[in-house]
């Protein structure tokens, strides 16, 4: 009868292993679960850092070379770039991103600016491309026992806006 009892009620002697057994099986599939949600949620904030590293990479390459091939290229092996002898390089002419770099006044696409000293010289000019990536380039010229020697800083931005959260630069330098 004691049995009956028990069967009437919907309990057997062993429902009380079984629910904690069930509490236990669901926690330990919640924990793991869990584990695996917050893994996939770092590994999607690394790969956005990655990919608009890469896009700050490349805004800083375009500008690098860039600069290289009008140091070498402008008017018969000239550079279109100011030196410490050559204040006032060309005003027009000189493209990358097919934007005029040369041109003064035309920001924000790009604007060019010379500071120089007595055996020093540097350009800066920046650049944004079709991706919203912007570019800020300086191209320094020094004599140094009698050798020009030229130094080109390229830095690349993710974005323009240099007040946003995930702005990402990247640094190129070159120096010949």
């Amino acid at each position: 009868m004691k049995n009956t009892k028990y069967i009437l009620r919907g309990f057997t002697r062993h429902g009380g292993f079984t629910m904690f057994f069930a509490v236990l099986v669901a926690s330990l599939a919640l924990a793991i679960g869990l584990a695996i949600l917050d893994l996939m949620m770092r590994q999607l904030q690394l790969s956005e850092v990655t990919s608009q590293s890469q896009y700050a990479m490349y805004a800083a390459d375009t500008g690098a070379e860039c600069a290289l091939y009008w140091d070498n290229k402008y008017n018969t092996n000239k550079s279109a770039f100011a030196t410490s002898s050559v204040s006032s390089p060309p005003t027009s002419g000189v493209f990358c991103e097919n934007i005029d770099i040369a041109a003064h006044g035309t920001p924000p696409s790009s604007s060019w600016s010379i500071s120089s000293g007595a055996n020093a010289a540097t350009t800066t000019f920046t650049l944004t491309n079709g991706t919203n990536a912007c570019t800020t380039v300086q191209v320094g010229k020094s004599l140094y026992l009698g050798f020009e020697r030229t130094t080109i800083l390229s830095y690349g931005h993710n974005t323009c806006n240099t007040s946003a959260s995930n702005l990402v630069e990247r640094e190129i330098k070159v120096s010949y």
